[in-house]
């Protein structure tokens, strides 16, 4: 495989369908795409080297050449705006959809992106994936991803049943708690501030319990009929987290603090929580060697008893402007089927499970996986994370973490920080020329 590689960036960014379709075959050796190349422009961490095998075995079956293209994720968008505006994309790009993420990332999307709709795949992903992938009843985009927890509290079991600590299932026992694992000298819950992206996931995965206490909430948001300011359960739940950080108790000097050494600071039992992808309990396991055992709770900020549904993940879409249309919709069909999302799955260095519509293929889900989704009633997962299920909102995430970070150093006021969302998210509807913010 050709590939012009640069500095790889993880990003992240789940959710519960079933596995209800059997064996895909699509894909068929055909000689009339030999010596093409299809390129293929991507930000870093989102096709890894799970996607590898799976290239090698296209490049020898048709007799082509991929040129992978791998961009560091705090360059690509802009490249990715640029090589759209110049007509000068590669064959197949991506984007990190949602279900609002094709109009206001891609913006004209009969321009620049290949039709789908029909494709012989589409039935494969899960409707709420869907979602992602269509814009205006067309099918543009294809996405494979996973169906793991996303970000809910990852804990140090054994360290609780030794200490006789119980899982909190509200704020009030998760304040109680973190002030007793304090006094062992054990830092409470680890957040990682100078990553930028990750703290203001305690304020965006928990969407439900906002829903929950305003029903309707989410469509008044994305008809311009309601704001983030002044919402009374996000007042609530930004003040926690700053009460909490007041109290010490997401580390010393937690803003300054990154997340190289977390899995570390797991093994050494210098930590007690962290937001975590459930993934991420092997890796400290395989990192460190720990014996102890770990497990996932939902974040209980405002009382939270919502899963992280969340439609959103790493997106790919062939590029209309392309000379190779028919290789673009052959690559397509190729990586859905059965022996390919196997292959993906497998080569995953993190995942433990493929979110797609064919039970053909052998999942790997962790125990520690199957024992949390089965604490979480079916009820509790209607309803996607704030970012994803609101308009504009995720385009603003590191400029809302920026905010959340000046409000905990008393340099905010805690409705400033939602008002600022507001602001930011009407400029975007007036890019997108969204009417309802007319």
């Amino acid at each position: 495989m050709k590939r012009k590689s640069f500095v790889a960036v993880a990003c992240a960014a789940a959710m519960i369908a079933s596995m209800t379709s059997g064996i895909t075959v699509f894909a068929e050796e055909n000689t009339d795409f030999s010596g093409e190349e299809l390129s293929i422009l991507v930000s870093a961490g989102w096709m890894d080297n799970r996607y590898d095998a799976t290239i090698e075995r296209f490049e020898d079956t048709y007799g082509v050449t991929v040129d992978l293209q791998t961009i560091p994720a705090d360059q690509y968008s802009d490249l990715l705006q640029s090589k759209l505006a110049t007509d000068s994309c590669a064959d197949v790009f991506w984007i990190q959809s949602n279900p609002f993420a094709i109009e206001s990332t891609i913006v004209d999307p009969e321009k620049y992106c290949i039709d789908f709709t029909g494709a012989q795949w589409e039935d494969l992903m899960p409707e709420a994936r869907k979602t992602s992938c269509v814009y205006n009843d067309k099918l543009y985009g294809l996405q494979i991803w996973h169906n793991s927890p996303e970000y809910v509290m990852v804990y140090n079991k054994t360290l609780f049943e030794e200490n006789g600590w119980a899982v909190p299932t509200n704020y009030a026992e998760l304040k109680d708690l973190c002030a007793q694992i304090a006094d062992a000298g054990i830092t409470p819950w680890f957040m990682p501030g100078a990553d930028g992206w990750q703290h203001q996931l305690a304020f965006f995965q928990i969407g439900g319990v906002y829903e929950e206490a305003t029903p309707g909430l989410y469509d008044a948001l994305n008809t311009n009929q309601a704001t983030f300011a002044d919402n009374e359960k996000m007042l609530e739940v930004l003040n926690e987290f700053k009460e909490l950080s007041d109290n010490g108790y997401f580390g010393e000097d937690w803003i300054g603090t990154d997340s190289t050494n977390m899995a570390n600071e797991f093994g050494d039992r210098n930590i007690a929580m962290a937001m975590a992808n459930s993934s991420y309990i092997q890796q400290i396991k395989d990192d460190t060697g720990t014996e102890d055992e770990f497990g996932m709770f939902l974040i209980p900020l405002g009382d939270n008893t919502w899963y992280p549904t969340n439609p959103a993940g790493p997106t790919m879409f062939g590029y209309k402007g392309t000379e190779h249309e028919d290789l673009v919709k052959e690559f397509f069909n190729f990586v859905t089927t059965t022996e390919s999302l196997q292959e993906i799955l497998d080569n995953s260095p993190a995942y433990t499970n493929v979110d797609m519509n064919d039970d053909a293929v052998e999942q790997h889900w962790l125990p520690e996986e199957e024992e949390f989704l089965a604490t979480v009633d079916d009820s509790k997962k209607s309803v996607s994370v704030l970012q994803t299920g609101t308009k504009y909102t995720n385009d603003y995430w590191m400029q809302f973490g920026q905010d959340m970070v000046a409000f905990c150093q008393g340099e905010m006021e805690a409705n400033d920080v939602l008002a600022n969302m507001d602001t930011n998210r009407a400029e975007a509807a007036k890019t997108v020329g969204d009417a309802n913010w007319n």
